[in-house]
């Protein structure tokens, strides 16, 4: 039995690094298309070629959107397998890089991001921070173009901590809130939104695989707001 054991863990291996390999290879193609579209845009003339520009500019966007699928994909899958590591980790560190990553967006939207006191955990740093890419990044699209809140923080139970990300977004309905973690969904309405609808998915295993959970519930009874929660053990 150990070996086949073996044979296994060596198959599963070889196919990581395939996917990684693969991945790799698809990337970069598509990260030189989006470069060499944005250049040649910025030479033509704007009033003798808009044609040609607009078409230059649909042709980045569809390679940034391919580019994205192949990424999260990579991230997803390797969010499911081998060993989580055990590290002691401060959010708070962790959510100011996060931050750092996003401030380009968070500048464009004029959004006002607050954040109180976080705990110490144990878990792998890395995902723990793509948990909190993805929740903060999720809670700027569906802001308010410009302005709106963000809070993140954190409320002590007797076995586990409940962190949270508060955003200004419109409420989720009852139905959706199970099934945005799903993969590829998203809730009603989404269509300005870009991306493969896997960043909840994502969430939810990297949560898990740190012994916690994660969901949804309306912020007040006014419509508007949102409360993205999940939880570690203490």
């Amino acid at each position: 039995m150990s070996a086949r054991v073996a044979e296994l863990e060596r198959e599963r291996e070889e196919i990581e690094s395939f996917v990684a390999l693969a991945a790799h290879e698809l990337v970069e193609p598509l990260v030189m298309t989006e470069a060499y579209a944005a250049i040649v845009a910025a030479r033509l003339d704007a009033g003798a070629h808009a044609d040609s520009i607009r078409d230059l500019e649909a042709l980045g966007s569809g390679a940034t959107r391919a580019r994205l699928l192949v990424e999260t994909l990579l991230e997803d899958a390797r969010s499911t397998g081998g060993d989580l590591r055990e590290d002691a980790v401060d959010l708070n560190i962790v959510v100011r890089d996060s931050l750092s990553l996003l401030r380009p967006h968070i500048e464009a939207r004029h959004a006002d991001v607050r954040v109180g006191a976080l705990p110490a955990v144990t878990g792998e740093e890395a995902l723990l921070s793509g948990v909190f890419t993805n929740l903060v990044g999720n809670a700027l699209k569906f802001n308010p173009r410009r302005g709106g809140a963000i809070e993140i923080g954190a409320d002590a139970e007797p076995s586990l901590w409940r962190i949270s990300v508060r955003s200004d977004g419109p409420t989720i309905p009852p139905e959706d809130r199970e099934r945005i973690f799903e993969p590829f969904n998203r809730g009603r309405g989404e269509r300005r939104v870009r991306g493969a609808g896997l960043g909840l998915t994502i969430c939810r295993r990297i949560v898990e695989r740190h012994g916690g959970r994660i969901g949804v519930r309306p912020a007040g009874t006014n419509g508007t707001g949102n409360v993205f929660y999940f939880t570690l053990p203490n």
